[in-house]
């Protein structure tokens, strides 16, 4: 069940008599509270004159357009939602204005809802004063109507709304125009545009890149997360906004998203790191091959140099020795012809 509230500071009553009963309604369903006329003219003439005994100020309230909506039920036909209705709607009047003038419609044009349009007046009847309902005493009636239905009416298969517990907070401006008009054109501009934020965003680029589209920006302070819309400049807090546990969420997830990139460029650097000391080692090899080689070259040419060395030095021996004995043989020579002259001389 559904209860919406939406005032005028005009005196439009013909136009809404005249919306309201413009052939989508079930006229024998229509309500009538402190009202003695059956036509439309004649009940527009009731409120105006009724309007004429309060008195008039700047912004000054005429009246309030409001609405009651069940959803359809499988369990009962449509005759008997709408009877049920039209008892929710009575009560409805009785706590909340017993003594104001009252028309109400019943719309059945939906497919899937029943309702029914209330015109009020601002002021009870003939009085000089405006009936206000405080935010508190406004939700407390209707609260209390949603337990009524649910408790007394199971059949109509309606769920939990008007108590169902709120996580968006409201300034009492905000709170008055959102029970006028069912919502705050600015503040959901901005929860509009979050969701589709969060919605897009897989990972930290993609949060900021639609954070940017959206012309919102991110700001802390302190424990505070809020939000600028770029749009008028006004600050606006998660937590005011009832946004903060998807903002939340979605920070798991790019918090998710940035430790697997980090995880995946650890990894990078671990296979980087492990490739270098397998080059190293290649490189090693290759400089020890190298200085193998080197050595052996290095030796190779040393044992040449000594047998060169080596070749040299038996040679300079074969020559003394063949020196010395052509020495010595020319010592014999000469020795045996001394012999040969001194025996010739005897």
């Amino acid at each position: 069940m559904i209860i919406k509230s939406m005032s005028r500071k005009q005196a439009t009553f013909s136009q809404l008599v005249d919306y309201m009963e413009d052939g989508r309604q079930d006229s024998k369903f229509t309500l009538k509270n402190n009202l003695f006329s059956n036509t439309s003219e004649k009940i527009t003439e009731e409120f105006v004159k009724n309007a004429s005994f309060f008195k008039k100020r700047k912004d000054s309230v005429y009246m309030y357009h409001e609405v009651i909506s069940i959803t359809k039920s499988e369990q009962l036909t449509d005759e008997q939602q709408k009877e049920l209705l039209r008892k929710i709607s009575l009560e409805y009047i009785e706590k909340r204005a017993v003594n104001n003038l009252v028309f109400g419609v019943l719309h059945d044009d939906k497919k899937d809802n029943f309702h029914y349009h209330l015109l009020i007046s601002s002021n009870e009847l003939e009085e000089t004063k405006k009936h206000r309902l405080s935010k508190y005493e406004f939700d407390k009636i209707k609260k209390d109507l949603e337990i009524m239905v649910l408790e007394k009416y199971p059949e109509l298969q309606q769920g939990v709304v008007i108590n169902k517990p709120s996580t968006e907070k409201l300034s009492n401006k905000g709170a008055e125009v959102k029970r006028r008009t069912g919502k705050t054109k600015e503040r959901d501009s901005v929860k509009n545009r979050l969701e589709t934020v969060f919605v897009k965003s897989k990972d930290k680029q993609s949060f900021f890149e639609n954070i940017e589209k959206e012309n919102l920006e991110i700001y802390v302070r302190g424990k505070t997360i809020g939000v600028v819309d770029k749009n008028t400049g006004r600050n606006h807090r998660l937590k005011t906004l009832g946004m903060l546990d998807d903002f939340n969420k979605i920070s798991n997830i790019v918090e998710k998203s940035e430790t697997v990139n980090q995880e995946k460029e650890s990894r990078r650097e671990e296979l980087k790191e492990n490739r270098k000391p397998y080059k190293e080692k290649i490189r090693i090899k290759r400089n020890n091959s190298e200085f193998d080689n080197n050595e052996d070259k290095e030796s190779e040419s040393l044992d040449y140099s000594k047998k060169q060395n080596e070749e040299k030095i038996l040679s300079e021996k074969d020559i003394e020795i063949n020196r010395r004995k052509d020495e010595l043989l020319k010592s014999r020579e000469s020795s045996i012809k001394q012999e040969y002259s001194k025996s010739k001389s005897r």
